[in-house]
């Protein structure tokens, strides 16, 4: 930019900056002693030419005042920047002992020297020249900025993976706003059909009640209609028939209402229609509001998640779009939320699936590289199935066969406590959900507060879903006494012998005494 703007304000003769600018009448400008501008021959130019243009100059020259400022302050500017530039030079690149330049730099001391320095304190040291060193530090610099430049790049032009994320997330938004707006939607229709019932059964109750009430009133005015004619009539007859009739007559008139029935239950049954009403459409709601003890978190896995969040497949078909965050070839997907509880239980519907892997991980060993083995030394501990065996994935010990297949696992994990070590561990426990039957059983899982539940289905066509529980009955009644005691099962035994040796003393010491 300065360099355009000094180009602009040097005089085409002497190609300095304008002294004094002149301008013809053809519009250049020349400096005063550029055109041999005397005070006493302004006539000369009539016979003078522009030696840019060529033109004959027939007026004289006239200042050009705008450019004669424009060159002074240019000039001042000029000046200070030079006395900056001369004031750095003077104290930053002078040696301070010896007031030399600095020409060279010492690698080992990693210092700029000049050449007495060089001689006299740095002979024996790795010594180049300054601008050299300058050059390659630059270049180091450059290539450390290479990274940060291609992800300047991509941030521009949208490729880096953090703008593939915010779409991501647009994504998300919109599928689970949409989703949110069918259960809603679910949920208004069924309360709108709730409300429609119950208002057309408080109407038909009305309806009966109001019409039963109004039969007796139309039948009584008909009935006091006709008595009253009767009696008017009778009251016309001759004297001596009236008052032969008097006592007939007054016991007609006599008004006996008839027996309407009115009691409370004549009325609207309020409190059936109101009463405990919303506890009442929840109830009926259950069967449309299902609960699952897990649910899926869908970012935790590459592989189609349900759009209830509570089954997983290989399938094609997926209703939440896949986390550009996963790997297309981990198939694990890890429940939303750890299972802190002391008693955690929940139902994996495998069916007639023949490859599956399920259990409890820790959700910082699923985050990492899930290539690894699945063993409690990666933070893994699960049952699975591969064709007609099964493996704890806790023991080295050979896979085992199953009279009958589950259809659903039940996964127990259970907080118990070491009295010997004064520790708490986790018992995990895998059962047949159809009749309790004991599948696999590991009691000493380090105690931690970050154990999720995860599910790998291995067949594209066989998903595993959470099985829904009833929320009528609580967690601990799927539990045993023992299980809800924290007693360890392989001490079950140990309780029962010594209850037979107490009862067995008992009975010696009372026949003992009987005899």
């Amino acid at each position: 930019m300065a360099s355009y703007l000094e180009e602009d304000l040097t005089c085409p003769v002497c190609l300095e900056i304008y002294k004094d600018p002149q301008l013809l009448s053809c519009g250049h400008t020349f400096c005063r002693r550029c055109l041999g501008y005397q005070q006493n021959v302004f006539s000369a130019f009539s016979t003078r030419t522009c030696t840019v243009c060529q033109r004959k100059i027939h007026q004289e020259p006239v200042s050009n005042l705008a450019l004669r400022k424009t060159c002074e302050s240019y000039q001042r500017e000029r000046k200070k920047e030079k006395g900056n530039e001369e004031r750095e030079e003077d104290c930053g690149i002078k040696c301070l002992m010896h007031g030399e330049k600095l020409l060279f730099f010492c690698r080992d001391h990693e210092v700029a020297i000049c050449s007495q320095c060089r001689k006299q304190s740095h002979m024996s040291h790795s010594v180049q020249p300054l601008t050299h060193t300058v050059h390659q530090r630059k270049d180091q610099i450059k290539a450390a900025l290479r990274p940060a430049e291609k992800v300047l790049e991509c941030l521009r032009d949208g490729t880096a993976l953090e703008r593939k994320v915010t779409k991501y997330i647009e994504s998300q938004a919109e599928q689970t706003e949409k989703h949110m707006k069918e259960e809603f939607e679910k949920l208004h229709q069924f309360l709108r059909e709730e409300e429609e019932a119950r208002r057309a059964a408080l109407r038909e109750e009305e309806k009966e009640k109001k019409g039963k009430l109004e039969g007796w009133i139309e039948q009584e005015l008909q009935s006091l209609s006709d008595k009253l004619i009767e009696v008017e009539e009778e009251m016309e007859n001759d004297d001596v028939t009236f008052l032969a009739n008097y006592d007939h007559i007054m016991t007609r008139a006599r008004y006996r209402p008839s027996d309407s029935q009115l009691n409370s239950g004549s009325l609207i049954d309020v409190a059936k229609h109101v009463g405990n009403l919303r506890f009442s459409v929840w109830e009926k709601m259950k069967d449309l509001c299902p609960y699952y003890p897990v649910v899926l978190d869908p970012n935790s896995s590459h592989i189609s998640v349900s759009d209830d969040l509570v089954c997983v497949s290989r399938s094609i078909r997926r209703f939440y779009s896949p986390s550009p965050l996963q790997n297309k070839d981990i198939h694990l997907v890890l429940g939303s939320e750890a299972q802190n509880a002391s008693f955690n239980c929940w139902d994996v519907e495998v069916g007639d699936s023949k490859h599956w892997t399920l259990g409890v991980c820790r959700r910082s060993a699923a985050e990492r590289n899930r290539t690894q083995p699945l063993t409690p030394q990666n933070g893994f501990w699960g049952l699975s199935r591969n064709g007609d065996f099964y493996n704890a994935l806790w023991t080295a010990e050979a896979p085992f066969r199953l009279r009958r297949p589950p259809k659903t696992v039940r996964v127990k994990l259970v907080q118990r406590p070491d009295l010997n070590n004064n520790q708490l561990y986790w018992m995990l426990r895998f059962l047949d959900a159809r009749n309790e039957t004991a599948i696999a059983c590991i009691r000493d899982v380090a105690f931690r507060k970050d154990l999720f539940p995860f599910l790998i289905p291995e067949e594209r066509d066989a998903p595993l879903c959470i099985v829904p529980v009833n929320i009528n009955m609580t967690t601990e009644k799927k539990f045993s006494f023992f299980e809800r005691h924290m007693i360890p099962l392989d001490m079950i035994s140990l309780y029962v012998i010594a209850f037979l040796v107490v009862l067995l003393v008992l009975l010696v010491m009372i026949w003992t005494k009987i005899n």
